[in-house]
């Protein structure tokens, strides 16, 4: 770039080492501002030089690093599962310490698989037991996904009881995948299967599992944009 024709107080800008990056890209963009803001008068002076003038009233450096976002990771995690146990401690009139034992099983084990997220889980489970980990069906299904041991006992071992949550929403979350795959990832086919053809129980939990994103994804956001204008204000 040959800064020697511009004026003095344009070449002392631009003689700050720091500030010829910034000078190359500010210059690059009114050129590029100028041209399709006025087509014609750039196709009429396409062999000209252009003419640019700056106004400089401040100089701003660069290369400061700008204010760091809020972690996203972990920490939006445990916002988001906060959230979701306060919502459906709230729904279903329990201790948010009840329920915060199964949001975090939840979360844990959807974390272990590809293609289950734990809202889904958290929706079945709210729907099956409404978080109660002892009830059993007249039928025989047991626990918070009322698993039905007869039909799935290769996934238990002898030991185990359905009514470990641990144990209960593993072994759910393995026979959602297995419906997942004779479905060929088809969802709504999954969860029907799941629920034996229950009317509405596929609308029922995909509302509720969309619904608990929502609540964690709102509680993630307002975290973060606290910290991010308090961060800014430091």
């Amino acid at each position: 770039m040959i800064i020697s024709h511009y004026p003095a107080r344009i070449r002392a800008f631009l003689a700050n080492s720091a500030c010829v990056a910034a000078a190359c890209r500010a210059i690059a963009l009114v050129a590029l501002v100028g041209s399709v803001a006025m087509p014609g008068v750039a196709a009429a002076n396409e062999h000209a030089e252009p003419v640019i003038r700056l106004k400089l009233h401040s100089v701003e450096d660069l290369t400061a690093e700008p204010a760091k976002a809020p972690p996203v990771s972990d920490e939006a995690a445990e916002l988001k599962k906060q959230a979701q146990t306060k919502y459906l401690a709230t729904k279903l009139k329990k201790s948010e310490a009840a329920v915060r034992k199964f949001v975090d099983l939840a979360w844990a084990e959807a974390a272990k698989r590809e293609k289950l997220n734990p809202e889904l889980i958290i929706a079945i489970i709210k729907k099956e037991s409404g978080f109660r980990p002892q009830v059993q069906s007249p039928y025989g299904a047991q626990g918070l996904m009322q698993v039905v041991r007869r039909w799935h006992g290769e996934k238990l071992r002898p030991s185990e009881s359905l009514f470990d949550p641990e144990v209960n929403i593993r072994v759910g979350a393995d026979v959602l995948e297995e419906y997942l795959a004779l479905a060929k990832g088809d969802l709504d086919v999954a969860l029907r299967k799941y629920s034996g053809n229950a009317r509405g129980y596929v609308n029922t939990v995909l509302k509720e599992s969309r619904m608990l994103a929502q609540v964690g994804e709102q509680a993630a956001r307002r975290a973060q944009m606290v910290a991010f204008n308090t961060a800014g204000e430091g």
